[in-house]
């Protein structure tokens, strides 16, 4: 044993539930005096056990692992998810894992948290393997697992994919975010006074429902107040969608660099217009609405 208290989760958006049990591990690190590591998986389990189609991610696990430090971890440790792990019994995964790889002493789980092969160990189970390596383990009942509208990774992908951020946000404790490259786009936004940010954002990462938003790019360490269309432009008839993101207080050049983009509230639905005159009318709208929006959240 070398002194680690470790939360153990997928984690993927570190949501109000995810954020007890990583709560509960930092108040056992400092009453033990112990290192507190939050260990995640990557990637998902169900992009290698082929269980149906693997979801897209709230957090990749880059950002994920920079958002468990963020809330208290002194370290992120990914477990690497692969067909060897997936086929580890219970007693193995605590043995080999847990003590073996991370070091844990303590365990610190959600209460429904179930691992080994095919998901055969439960909570009394790792309190039993824990406590036979001369450690124990620690379950957190998560407010709301267990409802149907509770807090769950499913339910905020749910409400992202359909455009309510606003939502999604009450059960993340924070706006979601896209993080990505900006890379040159069709500058359309330029030539009605509005250039924006075309953003590549990680290809597993839930994309908002298409519209326009409300929220802020962050900019190395400076946040912006932005308007971001998440769609096609109809208007001008394009195939693919894209997240273009207008900084409203921002002068400079992004292309090349790596930024996030929060989504606090959806204004509006994406449409047609008519032309160049109207579209720029209703941009202007949007500007103005995202304005009161973000004033005073930055």
């Amino acid at each position: 044993m070398r002194g680690v208290v470790a939360a153990l989760g997928n984690f993927d958006g570190v949501h109000l539930g995810h954020q007890e049990v990583l709560r509960r591990a930092v108040e056992e690190g400092r009453r033990r005096d112990m290192k507190v590591v939050a260990a995640t998986f990557h990637p998902h389990p169900r992009t290698v056990l082929g269980a149906g189609n693997p979801p897209k991610l709230l957090t990749p696990v880059a950002l994920r692992c920079e958002v468990l430090l963020r809330y208290g971890a002194d370290e992120a440790w990914v477990i690497p998810f692969d067909l060897d792990l997936s086929r580890k019994s219970p007693e193995q995964f605590v043995r080999d894992v847990l003590v073996g790889e991370v070091g844990a002493e303590v365990v610190v789980v959600g209460a429904n948290f179930r691992f080994g092969h095919r998901a055969a160990g439960d909570f009394q189970d790792l309190l039993r393997l824990m406590r036979e390596a001369g450690g124990t383990a620690v379950a957190v009942q998560v407010r709301g697992a267990d409802m149907e509208r509770g807090i769950s990774s499913t339910r905020i992908r749910a409400l992202i994919s359909e455009g309510e951020v606003t939502e999604a946000a009450g059960l993340l404790g924070r706006p979601y975010v896209l993080r990505g490259e900006v890379v040159v786009g069709d500058m359309r936004g330029r030539t009605i006074g509005f250039p924006t940010a075309n953003v590549l954002p990680d290809p597993d990462a839930v994309i908002p429902a298409r519209g326009v938003y409300a929220g802020f790019v962050r900019v190395g360490e400076e946040d912006y107040a932005a308007c971001t269309n998440v769609g096609v432009a109809p208007t001008f008839q394009r195939a693919e969608s894209r997240v273009e993101a207008y900084l409203l207080d921002f002068e400079g050049d992004l292309y090349g660099r790596a930024v996030d983009v929060s989504f606090v509230r959806r204004i509006r639905e994406e449409r047609r217009f008519s032309g160049i005159d109207e579209l720029k009318g209703q941009v202007q709208k949007d500007v103005q609405e995202a304005r009161l929006i973000t004033d005073g959240l930055g």
